[in-house]
């Protein structure tokens, strides 16, 4: 078992660099493609829903959603390495804010983006909810065994 377990954590940390670098990727799109990306999402999106979506609220979403996949990543991974459920959620928090600053600096350098600290606080929220969820998952799994 401890074998197995050693290669999950290898394959989650695989994962989350793999998803980190699919964010960094993501930050590197001129704003042009970045927009049709949106407003493709937007429309396919408004089909599925009985409200009015704004281009605006998929942006953010997209930041929320990228960040939650990082946070159940990282709280996946950490939570598996650490002692304390609180330790793992700090690391995977870490790793959240990191990567969201890294993002927002990337975007300062390319062709009509900007780097905002409003998206930082909407990708470290996405990041910590991601983490929380991925460390209650692991608290319960342990408590049933």
């Amino acid at each position: 078992m401890k074998y197995f377990m050693k290669n999950v954590r290898y394959l989650i940390s695989i994962f989350l660099i793999l998803w980190i670098l699919f964010i960094f990727c993501r930050s590197l799109q001129p704003a042009d493609t970045s927009t049709l990306e949106s407003k493709w999402v937007l429309a396919l999106l408004q089909h599925l829903v009985p409200f009015e979506l704004t281009e605006h609220f998929i942006r953010k979403l997209a930041h929320f959603t990228e960040f939650a996949v990082l946070g159940v990543l990282a709280g996946a991974l950490f939570g598996g390495r650490c002692q304390h459920l609180w330790t793992g959620l700090l690391f995977a928090a870490m790793t959240g804010i990191v990567t969201a600053l890294c993002d927002e600096t990337i975007q300062l350098f390319v062709e009509g983006r900007s780097g905002q600290i409003s998206d930082v606080w909407i990708d470290v929220a996405g990041a910590s909810t991601g983490a929380v969820l991925a460390l209650a998952v692991r608290a319960l799994w342990r408590r049933k065994r």
